[in-house]
Parts: C-alpha cells; sequence; structure tokens
C-alpha cells in the first residue's frame, strides 16, 4: 500500500474510533496528493474564518486603501467576547492596523475582528473569498455573539475543510510564485507577512499538539513549524493550517469536529478528545512525509 492511502486509513481510523464527528481536509505540498473526510460539508468556520479576512486585509492594504501603520481606536461595543486580550484594556486605546491583524491571528483576539471585519465590510470579505473559490465559504456577521456560536449554518460564519485548504495553498504558494500571489490580489511582502503572522500563533494546544513545534523556550533543531489558525463554538473545536516537518514541503491539514459532548462516556472532556484527535491527525500527516 502506498504512503498516501496509508495515511487516508490512518485518519479515518482515528476519526471513526471517537465520539463526535470530524471531518477534515489534507494535502501534500510535495507531492500534490490530496485527501478528505466529508471536505466539502459546509459548517461552523468559527475563528478558523480569521484566516480569509487576514487575507482580505492584505488584498485592501496592497489597494492603498489602508496602511498597516495606521492607527485604529477600537469602539468598546467589540469589549463583549470571551476571546483575546483587547477586551482587558481601558476603553479609547490606539493600535495599529497590522497589529489588529496579529492579535486577531495568533490569540484570536475579537475586538481585533471585529474592527477590522467593520473596517473592511462583510461584502469586501465575500466577495475576496468568492473570487478566489472559496465558494462554500460565507462571512454571515462581523462580530459573533452568543447566538452565533451555534452548529447551525444558517446563523453562523461557514465554510469548508477544503475551501480553507485551498486558500492556505494559495498563501503558501503566494510567498514563491507571483501566480498565486496576484490570485490573492496582494504582494509577496504582505503575503509573507501573513505567513510570519500564522506561524505565530499562541493557540497551540490542536494541531501542534503532540509535534516538537517551537514552544516559548525558542526554536530548537528538529521542530516542526505550524503556520495555524483555530476555531471554536459551541459543540465543535477545529484547527486549519500548514505544517512544516524540516526537509519537507509542507502538509496542509484542516480538522473540524462537531457534536462534541461536554464528557465523554470514559469521563474526558469532550474539549480534551477533540483536542487529542486534531492533534493524532497532525502526527499521523507529520509520520506520512518521514516514509
Amino acid at each position: 500500500m502506498d504512503s498516501i492511502n496509508q495515511l487516508d486509513q490512518a485518519l479515518n481510523k482515528l476519526c471513526d474510533e471517537v465520539q463526535f464527528d470530524v471531518k477534515w481536509y489534507v494535502k501534500d505540498l510535495q507531492t500534490g496528493e490530496s485527501l478528505n473526510r466529508n471536505g466539502n460539508e459546509i459548517g461552523p468556520s468559527a475563528s478558523t474564518r480569521k484566516i480569509s479576512i487576514l487575507m482580505a486585509a492584505m488584498k485592501y492594504v496592497n489597494e492603498g486603501k489602508i496602511s498597516l501603520t495606521d492607527e485604529i481606536v477600537p469602539d468598546s461595543k467589540y469589549f463583549g467576547t470571551h476571546s483575546g486580550c483587547f477586551q482587558h484594556f481601558l476603553p479609547g486605546f490606539k493600535v495599529k492596523f497590522h497589529d489588529l491583524l496579529t492579535m486577531m491571528i495568533i490569540v484570536s483576539d475579537n475586538v481585533s475582528t471585529g474592527t477590522v471585519t467593520e473596517i473592511l465590510t462583510l461584502d469586501y470579505i465575500n466577495e475576496f473569498c468568492q473570487s478566489i473559490g472559496m465558494t462554500n465559504t460565507n462571512h454571515l456577521v462581523g462580530f459573533p455573539t452568543e447566538q452565533h456560536l451555534s452548529s447551525d449554518v444558517s446563523k453562523v460564519n461557514s465554510t469548508t475543510p477544503n475551501d480553507v485548504g485551498g486558500l492556505l495553498e494559495l498563501i503558501h504558494k503566494s510567498i514563491t510564485d507571483e501566480e498565486y500571489t496576484r490570485k490573492l490580489q496582494s504582494t509577496t511582502e504582505l503575503c509573507q507577512l501573513a505567513m510570519d503572522i500564522l506561524l505565530a500563533q499562541k493557540l497551540n494546544n490542536r494541531l501542534p499538539l503532540k509535534l516538537a513545534a517551537p514552544s516559548a523556550a525558542g526554536p530548537q533543531e528538529g521542530n516542526v513549524k505550524v503556520a495555524h489558525k483555530t476555531g471554536s463554538y459551541q459543540t465543535g473545536y477545529s484547527d486549519s493550517g500548514i505544517i512544516y516537518p524540516p526537509g519537507h514541503e509542507g502538509v496542509i491539514l484542516c480538522a473540524y469536529t462537531d457534536n462534541v459532548p461536554q464528557y465523554l462516556d470514559n469521563g474526558d472532556s469532550g474539549i480534551y478528545s477533540a483536542n487529542n484527535v486534531m492533534g493524532s491527525l497532525a502526527l499521523e500527516c507529520f509520520l506520512h512525509t518521514k516514509n
């Protein structure tokens, strides 16, 4: 059995063994081979949507509509959030647009997300997504409230593993190939910045969970870099990114769980099990690159 079929079997076995739904998209960027498990099934995007907001923002910057160094005062209406750091700041602080984008990704800051989305507009973000082929992605609301954290795709921001995987591939290729930079309607420098921000992710308890990823102690020889963004809602947890094993082009993995119970039959918490299965999926993708 060849390596990609072995990977397919290993990933599906992991998903079949858990008490909740798991869907995913995988692509080996070195061989071009791809796999998916219900990869075109539309579901809540949660905060993985912020990858497409990030790239829409880079397009907005490239068009000269805003500068990365422009200072913004976030509206206090966005402070009622469960995610990020800026909600704990005193109202009236200024932050550069660059830093809003960074915090939106690396700590999933929703004050940043609401502010960036208001600047760009939902129409602009959705038009961008459609233009790059994310045809099953919809940014319905700019700032998620409690009612927008459900699994009902008619009420929430939504996407598919395949859509997010396609976007990540564009970002990866845009850094070295201007054809893909043009598809993102951006520049090489802005695409590299987006990649650097994704690599700076601080929420590393899902895809990087079982990998020797860089830690607070700093990078070490043999580290596996992961450029990624997590997401969460009431019954689901997700993580989408690119795993970069040393000496390999990279593997895209977009993993989405749903119908996760608060506690499993064995007493483990649902979020622990969801994080664990995503970490196991990523580990199998890493091991695949060694075959």
